[in-house]
């Protein structure tokens, strides 16, 4: 966790009395304006616990002598609410209460020291893959994930999984690849429904701006794909079919010709889900466990929540696993045993989507786990991530 957004709440709390931490809404703001985006998944932990009474009860327990077990109640609430990693909750709790002057930053419990999200402090850059050199972002603000291209096993490698996941199949993928760093959002697909006069979808009153988009069929996620690509001078990727276009406007099946924005295949979503090139082989994007990386069933409250929240995986990608079912460019279809390169399923009856959602118990947040649905079906919990082939 970065101690730049410790520091700037504690200057927050100093500059407009303790009383700003009682409005999760105007501290969230005032951080975003001091820290920016980079620092996302701290402002939404504070923020969360904010809207959780965690300033309330510090300041009651304060008054009452009981700050120690406050805070470690406070802590372990968060963790059970959310799904935190303890380390995370910990963080946040001890920010607000060094920021309400309850405890020293002497007395917190070192996670200042392990800065898990950052390298040495001299390269001044957290993963990798949040350096310049691997991401760009659009013109209409998406952010994008370098991915080099490269072969793994696709499909339920641990044995547990549904018939749809087998039989495993060696897949090789011979180009690289952006992918979202995060789920196509409210912010970035409202810009789009104001630009085109599109009706704009339903939050289902969760709320829009950083959550992520949802009630779009397939047809709007590659509507939006389309348009972003002509915004940016780029051939589009999909012709009033559906179906892939090359950079001459012609319809092909091999991804690595298509130039514009487009969904990923399925076999790019797994890869990138599994971690690409560097994958560890957690049966979830980025953990082994659940709660560390997904908002599902059992720690969403049933409703999506803000993208960025939970821990990356290994390419430094967020809410793979849960949250919203993403959208993939394919037709669902049965796998086959036999390699495969750049595989891309052109025909079929619904579209594939993965990596479940708020409303999914942990077995339907797996990377391996399948989905499909027909192209114009909408649901409270289907949006999809963007992607687009390195040339």
């Amino acid at each position: 966790m970065n101690e730049l957004v410790r520091d700037e709440l504690i200057r927050i709390v100093r500059e407009n009395s303790e009383d700003v931490l009682l409005d999760p809404v105007r501290t969230k703001a005032f951080l975003n304006d001091f820290c920016g985006n980079k620092y996302r998944r701290e402002i939404n932990s504070i923020t969360l616990a904010l809207k959780e009474g965690a300033a309330t009860e510090l300041l009651n327990s304060r008054r009452n002598r009981t700050e120690r077990f406050a805070i470690a109640r406070l802590s372990k609430n968060l963790e059970e609410s959310f799904g935190f990693p303890k380390q995370q909750t910990i963080w946040t709790v001890e920010s607000i209460a060094i920021a309400l002057g309850i405890m020293s930053e002497k007395e917190a419990t070192g996670v200042r020291k392990a800065q898990v999200e950052q390298k040495p402090a001299e390269t001044g850059t957290t993963y990798r893959q949040d350096s310049r050199e691997s991401e760009i972002k659009t013109s209409n603000g998406d952010e994008l994930v370098y991915v080099e291209g490269g072969s793994f096993v696709m499909g339920d490698t641990w044995g547990d999984g549904y018939s749809d996941e087998k039989p495993t199949h060696n897949v090789t993928l011979t180009y690289d690849f952006y992918i979202g760093k995060y789920e196509a959002t409210f912010n970035e697909y409202d810009a789009f429904c104001n630009v085109t006069g599109k009706s704009k979808p339903s939050d289902s009153g969760w709320g829009r701006e950083r959550r992520p988009v949802i009630n779009v069929s397939w047809w709007d996620a590659i509507a939006y794909c389309n348009w972003l690509s002509e915004k940016e001078g780029l051939s589009k990727a999909y012709d009033n079919k559906g179906n892939l276009l090359d950079k001459d406007g012609r319809v092909t099946t091999d991804s690595s010709k298509v130039v514009g924005y487009r969904l990923l295949t399925e076999a790019e979503w797994e890869y990138a889900a599994k971690g690409g090139n560097q994958s560890k082989g957690y049966i979830y994007s980025g953990s082994d466990k659940v709660n560390h990386v997904a908002w599902y069933a059992s720690n969403s409250r049933s409703k999506t929540q803000e993208v960025g929240m939970k821990e990356p995986n290994e390419l430094g990608l967020y809410d793979v696993s849960g949250n919203v079912w993403e959208w993939c460019s394919d037709w669902y279809g049965s796998y086959s045993s036999s390699s495969q390169t750049n595989p891309y399923n052109s025909s079929g009856s619904y579209r594939v989507e993965r990596g479940g959602s708020c409303y999914s118990f942990a077995t339907g947040v797996r990377v391996a786990y399948r989905n499909r649905s027909s192209p114009t079906y909408t649901f409270n919990v289907i949006g999809f991530r963007i992607g687009r082939t390195v040339h």
